[in-house]
């Protein structure tokens, strides 16, 4: 039986457990994680552990990150130790899925991993999540946004090592430059890469490409959605939204949000912000909102418990995206994922999936577009209860794996 073998050293654990919930479902495949062990250890908090799969954690000196500059030893050791396990294990036309590839030193992660596993005949696929550092030739004004985008929080890591501005942009640039070469070295040199999202861009060649959701079906959330939409029709309970993860204006549009419900009756919702509310800007609007009574927030980083006690509760996500580059076509935002895999609709800007809106999705152009969507929300219940269903189908089809899964190995067996 051929052997795939999932490596994630970095984070993503969510997403690294949505890839291997879907390769258990190809019959000729024998799935293997390679992990660091605080991924493991993450991974074994969550709710999404699969006891099943073989897993072989390795020992790091300290938690790796995706910006391992300082920890370069201790970096070439681990991915020595991953080489070993792999070529221990696998045979030849092996596969071999690299979940995480971004990082500062990605240079080592070529140089030590993916071409040692070219080389002893094992097909390499790696994860993209942000697809702008493995492409070039996009328009002027989508470049500059691009780059803009990835280049600040390079310039926030070095200003809080009292670098000087002029410095620090100088520095986030040449950075960005390397990262975005090294990358398109490892890309050149793989089989194939898997995105997260449909709409997500990958280099134009002829490689072979796999799509997995964000995240695992929560199959325990997912029952008591059914309970949950039949109280929308037959209570008169407010509805809930929320905007899941971090409050940070770098990644979400919480203006716009805010400025939506501030036109509507507050009696009628409740709005949970589901993550640490660390934007000072956000955080003053909210204390100063005259419909804070009905707006739910957290001080503090939200733990896995909360979030599927809170999300239980829930009944529609709002994902507030940047209408500006990356989100959507580049990289993905996490509240579709998590929306999928809770069966809860999604409201999102119509920009983010470019017009091919999945189902139990609502699209938004603008603040007052929102608010309208909202407003028809919380007076339809039956529309409400409509869009809930296509969304619970939807899940019930991405949980039951078998269309999604066929393709995938399908791919798989030809590489």
């Amino acid at each position: 039986m051929r052997k795939a073998f999932v490596i994630e050293l970095f984070g993503h654990e969510m997403c690294l457990l949505s890839v291997v919930q879907a390769l258990i479902n190809c019959e000729e495949l024998e799935v293997n994680v390679i992990s660091s062990d605080s991924v493991k250890a993450n991974v074994m908090k969550s709710s999404f552990y699969l006891e099943d799969v073989e897993w072989h954690d390795i020992k790091t000196e300290e938690p790796i990150s995706n910006r391992p500059l300082k920890n370069a030893s201790n970096f070439k050791r681990v991915l020595t130790d991953v080489l070993k396990a792999v070529s221990g294990l696998s045979e030849r036309n092996d596969l071999v899925l690299i979940n995480t590839v971004e990082c500062d030193l990605c240079h080592l992660l070529l140089r030590n991993l993916v071409e040692p596993l070219n080389a002893i005949g094992l097909k390499v696929f790696i994860g993209i999540h942000n697809s702008y550092l493995f492409m070039s030739g996009f328009p002027a004004e989508v470049e500059y946004s691009l780059k803009k985008f990835y280049r600040l929080p390079l310039q926030k890591r070095f200003r809080k090592k009292h670098i000087p501005s002029f410095l620090s942009s100088a520095m986030s640039a040449m950075a960005l430059n390397y990262r975005k070469a090294k990358l398109r070295m490892i890309a050149v040199s793989v089989a194939g890469y898997y995105v997260f999202g449909e709409q997500v861009i990958t280099p134009k060649d002829s490689k072979a490409r796999l799509v997995f959701s964000a995240k695992p079906v929560n199959l325990d959330i997912v029952k008591l959605r059914r309970k949950r939409i039949n109280e929308i029709v037959y209570s008169d309970d407010k509805l809930v939204f929320t905007v899941t993860g971090k409050v940070d204006l770098y990644r979400r549009d919480y203006i716009s949000v805010l400025k939506s419900f501030e036109h509507i009756d507050a009696s009628k919702f409740q709005l949970v912000f589901l993550g640490e509310l660390a934007d000072p800007i956000v955080r003053d609007l909210v204390n100063n909102s005259f419909i804070r009574s009905s707006i739910t927030t957290f001080d503090r980083r939200v733990s896995e418990d909360e979030f599927e006690y809170w999300i239980s509760k829930i009944d529609f996500i709002i994902a507030p995206v940047s209408e500006i580059p990356p989100y959507g076509k580049f990289k993905i935002s996490g509240n579709p994922g998590d929306a999928l895999s809770s069966g809860i609709p999604l409201i999102i800007p119509q920009c983010y999936f470019e017009g091919n809106t999945p189902l139990g999705t609502l699209s938004y152009t603008d603040s007052d577009s929102l608010k309208e969507k909202i407003e028809e929300l919380i007076e339809d219940r039956n529309y409400a209860v409509s869009i809930s269903n296509q969304a619970l189908n939807r899940t019930h089809s991405t949980a039951d794996g078998f269309e999604t899964s066929d393709y995938i190995c399908r791919i798989l067996g030809n590489t």
